[in-house]
């Protein structure tokens, strides 16, 4: 199972529409009390950035309730509210909208259900002149999840979309 959902994971990776025409390509490592991954930003115009993540949902596993982690797959399409610039770096203050995907676990259950959310971000990215970017920034996602619960199918609120919004991330990225 764990193998099928890595290939799918790689798969959506290279079907992304856009990435082969991207101007600014950024790549890097996700981490979050949420989970630990890995994101792949493009410029699809000089105001527009889109991201996609792909990481560990640790919810309850760094607590040690819980063994098996998660796989949650997000996609943002920030636009660029301002940017500052300094002689060796530049900041940008990012927003926009998403959707989340992925198959974890809801707050209070041990049971794995699907996912799908729409998601709002908000971020800073600094720019620096050696081809590296830090990114800060939170997701608030509001969706369903679905699963089974004693031999029926249910869906849900996926409560975990709001309750851990305030939980930051930061990115650590390489320009190509």
């Amino acid at each position: 199972m764990k193998i099928r959902i890595t290939i799918a994971t790689v798969l959506i990776f290279l079907a992304m529409p856009g990435v082969a025409n991207a101007g600014e390509l950024s790549a890097g490592s996700f981490n979050s009390f949420k989970g630990f991954g890995i994101s792949l930003d493009y410029a699809a115009s000089k105001d527009i950035l889109n991201s996609y993540m792909i990481y560990a949902d640790t919810y309850r596993v760094l607590s040690g309730t819980c063994k098996d982690a998660g796989i949650k797959m997000v996609y943002l399409h920030y636009n660029r509210l301002s940017t500052y610039v300094y002689p060796n770096s530049s900041f940008d203050l990012l927003f926009g909208p998403g959707a989340s995907t992925g198959y974890v676990r809801n707050a209070g259950s041990d049971r794995f259900g699907f996912i799908l959310t729409a998601d709002i971000a908000i971020a800073i990215r600094a720019r620096f002149q050696r081809d590296i970017d830090l990114e800060l920034g939170t997701v608030a996602e509001l969706g369903f999840i679905s699963g089974n619960n004693g031999g029926k199918f249910q869906i849900s609120m996926y409560d975990n979309g709001l309750t851990q919004a305030f939980l930051p991330f930061l990115k650590i990225m390489v320009r190509f």
